[in-house]
């Protein structure tokens, strides 16, 4: 009695990628532009939040240290998409991710305001909370499409000219 053996021959169309192809595409029309609205508003309500907002703004380091940890907080969901995006494997599950990835780290700041009313280190802890607009924000250019050449540019050179200035303040002061 002979088996039936079933030979499946797979051709692959595609090459492998770590990356998206369309990488710097999603980065600089969709994920830098959020990104510098955000390290900018951290900044400004950061010096608002402290009294003096030219003082803060522009001779004070502090509020651009602080907006660093806000702008990395808010990139790891979305860093994760565009990694999955890309992926042939993972495609259809990018979305999912994000949502779940994002809804974790809103529960964790909801869950570090409540039970740690104490650790609100230079009003941090307001500006993490204000932050879970900021993810959806983010999930609406990501899935949406991003920001036209002529909105996105100036909002990239922007964030990074701030993000210059903010190095060239911490060596200063």
């Amino acid at each position: 009695m002979k088996k039936n053996h079933h030979i499946i021959r797979l051709e692959r169309d595609t090459e492998d990628r770590i990356l998206p192809k369309d990488f710097s595409n999603v980065l600089v029309h969709r994920f830098f532009p959020v990104l510098s609205m955000t390290y900018i508003a951290t900044i400004l309500g950061i010096a608002s939040n402290k009294g003096d907002l030219l003082r803060y703004v522009f001779m004070d380091r502090t509020a651009y240290s602080m907006a660093l940890f806000v702008v990395l907080w808010v990139s790891g969901p979305a860093i994760i998409w565009i990694l999955l995006r890309g992926s042939a494997l993972f495609y259809h599950v990018a979305d999912v991710w994000y949502k779940i990835m994002a809804a974790l780290m809103v529960v964790t700041i909801g869950l570090s305001f409540v039970l740690f009313p104490e650790a609100s280190m230079l009003g941090m802890r307001f500006y993490f909370v204000m932050s879970v607009p900021v993810f959806v924000l983010i999930y609406i250019f990501l899935v949406r499409g991003g920001l036209p050449p002529v909105a996105a540019y100036p909002l990239n050179a922007l964030g990074v000219c701030t993000l210059i200035y903010g190095a060239f303040m911490s060596v200063l002061f």
